[in-house]
């Protein structure tokens, strides 16, 4: 009787230590899953657009592109007329008393994409 509550507990004590162990090789395993970056393609910022959307800023050597994903597509919106330095410090450095937000620095791509949209239609 002593003999099987003992093998139980070691049997229990297997299994928890199993899973802690496959908990922590997951974790280490997917730590390059997600929101990685690499050698020449980086997340430079994002934005939530709520549940199942965001907006984000990559650069691709050296270039900035805007993308919406969602959880079904990626789009690439638009391209970003600054290199990933000045878009940098164009959000980090104060700006007439106040620092550049993701919202802005996004309103300037569409307000200057829409300026060149009209220069092309009146052609």
């Amino acid at each position: 009787m002593g003999l099987d509550i003992l093998w139980v507990i070691l049997s229990l004590v297997g299994v928890l230590g199993l899973f802690f162990i496959l908990v922590y090789a997951t974790k280490k395993l997917n730590t390059g899953i997600g929101y990685a970056n690499g050698n020449r393609m980086k997340v430079v910022d994002r934005i939530s657009l709520g549940r199942d959307g965001m907006l984000v800023v990559v650069n691709v050597a050296g270039k900035l592109m805007l993308f919406g994903v969602t959880g079904q597509h990626i789009e690439k919106l638009s391209d970003i007329d600054m290199t990933p330095e000045e878009y940098s410090e164009r959000a980090s450095s104060p700006e007439q008393g106040k620092t550049m937000s993701f919202a802005s620095a996004f309103a300037e791509v569409v307000k200057k994409k829409k300026g060149t949209e009209k220069d092309n239609g009146d052609d």
